[in-house]
């Protein structure tokens, strides 16, 4: 297996999206259709694909919140490649890469069905917080926030 650091333009990236969506739509049906919006790829964001034999299986990607802070988004990783730590491993380099770039926070949005999800977030040592933005007013959606420690020697 293969990490790249890339764009939102990668071909593999966007094929991994689009499984995420039509995962989204089987899930939850029409629901998930009002996220189509959000979900686009308009803006820039920083993107951490795996590859296995040349062929996309994982990615995670940021993208900048405010200031001081990174959302991170788009993180899936196909079925048969599942709990072997990948989305982890991807969430930590997206945050490594975040903190060497002087963002001192991390914001997440997920499903609030969304069990693995939701665990692997708070083992990475996000908290959940009020909705934001988009999701504001919604209630199929949590949002959650960390905070960079940094070391001090």
């Amino acid at each position: 297996m293969e990490t790249i650091l890339t764009n939102e333009k990668d071909e593999g990236f966007i094929e991994l999206c689009n499984e995420l969506n039509n995962e989204y739509l089987s899930k939850l049906g029409d629901v998930a259709l009002n996220y189509q919006e959000y979900n686009n790829l308009d803006d820039p964001h920083v993107v951490m694909l795996v590859q296995n034999w040349n062929k996309p299986i994982a990615c995670a990607s940021y993208r900048i919140f405010d200031e001081n802070s990174i959302e991170i988004r788009r993180v899936y990783v196909k079925r048969r490649y599942r709990n072997k730590r990948i989305a982890y491993k991807l969430v930590k380099a997206l945050e490594k890469l975040a903190i060497e770039n002087n963002f001192k926070y991390s914001y997440i949005e997920t499903g609030k069905d969304n069990i693995p999800a939701i665990r692997l977030y708070e083992k990475l040592g996000y908290g959940k917080i009020d909705n934001f933005g988009f999701f504001k007013d919604g209630d199929l959606c949590i949002c959650m926030k960390k905070e960079f420690k940094t070391m001090i020697f």
